[in-house]
């Protein structure tokens, strides 16, 4: 029996997905989720957190598949080879990244800022959430790569480019619809680099892409944030293909691109860059609604960047 169909698995995600948001509407209203943006205006955040339910779903789905028409496998087979791991590395990394997201949603201080802040903070004897969301990061990331076996190296080289990728996806969030606008062609990539081996790969990825479209209407109306629940769990989706799919080099160059732009956003910020090029001013305004500023509740109300600001500056 052949493996489960990309497309399917898409479908289900995105089925997956819809009921998960659905679900999950009385939590997200909750007031220890509600954040005020820039625009005085309550909205929920951590609406990313419906990736760990829908992906679950997905997952239970190829476990009963490949319970019902099991695929031989040789003794000592590569992990890549194995049906269904790729599936619980992704499910161990969508899990670990949405707790570790939503702990700094709902608990993180806000003082904090960037790296030289969170360090700041340590130095003094103060261990903030974004530290711990930091450091448990590259341990989660280091776990899901050692499923894979690699050498010390490579898992080392693997963790960095899923932490990195997943801290870089929290920095683009600063905007509706932004971190999810990048996401889209860069998991389209990072499926293509997996393309040579995609039967018990790119599904899974597909699986993860489906869950994201089902948030980005309401991310880009400005009914919901994602929260670094959401926007962790994409960047480490986008760091596990690449550690997936990519060449040594490959990975090397992506590590010093990663490193490059995490320690750029210390200096620079990524939202004067973008209002100051008309091209990616266009880009990322498209699809967002131009509503003008108030107070009120989220419901059919904006969001904007000062919350977004606050609660993804880590």
């Amino acid at each position: 029996m052949s493996a489960i169909a990309p497309v399917a698995l898409f479908l289900i995600g995105g089925v997956a997905g819809t009921l998960a948001l659905l679900g999950l509407r009385p939590v997200l209203a909750h007031p220890a989720l509600l954040r005020r943006n820039y625009r005085d205006i309550e909205v929920p955040t951590a609406a990313g957190i419906v990736f760990f339910p829908a992906y679950l779903l997905v997952f239970f789905v190829a476990v009963i598949y490949y319970n019902l028409f099991p695929v031989s496998v040789m003794p000592g087979a590569h992990p890549s080879l194995v049906p269904l791991d790729f599936a619980f590395r992704m499910l161990l990394l969508v899990s670990g990244f949405c707790l570790l997201g939503l702990l700094d949603d709902v608990l993180g201080d806000r003082g904090a800022r960037g790296f030289a802040g969170h360090f700041s903070e340590l130095f003094h004897g103060r261990l903030t959430t974004g530290m711990l969301k930091a450091a448990g990061g590259f341990l989660l990331a280091a776990a899901v790569s050692a499923t894979a076996r690699p050498d010390f190296w490579m898992l080392l080289l693997s963790a960095a480019v899923i932490a990195l990728s997943a801290n870089l996806f929290n920095l683009l969030d600063l905007r509706p619809g932004r971190a999810i606008k990048v996401f889209l062609p860069a998991i389209a990539g990072v499926i293509a680099l997996n393309f040579t081996e995609p039967r018990y790969v790119m599904p899974y990825l597909l699986a993860v892409a489906a869950i994201t479209l089902v948030l980005f209407p309401g991310d880009l109306s400005e009914r919901f944030m994602l929260g670094d629940a959401g926007s962790n769990v994409m960047g480490a989706a986008v760091g596990l293909g690449i550690a997936t799919g990519a060449g040594t080099w490959w990975k090397v160059g992506a590590l010093v691109a990663l490193i490059g732009l995490n320690v750029l956003s210390e200096a620079v910020s990524f939202s004067r860059v973008i209002e100051s090029n008309r091209v990616l001013r266009w880009l990322d305004g498209l699809g967002r609604p131009e509503r003008q500023g108030g107070n009120g509740h989220y419901l059919g109300n904006p969001k904007g960047d000062g919350a977004r600001e606050a609660n993804n500056s880590d």
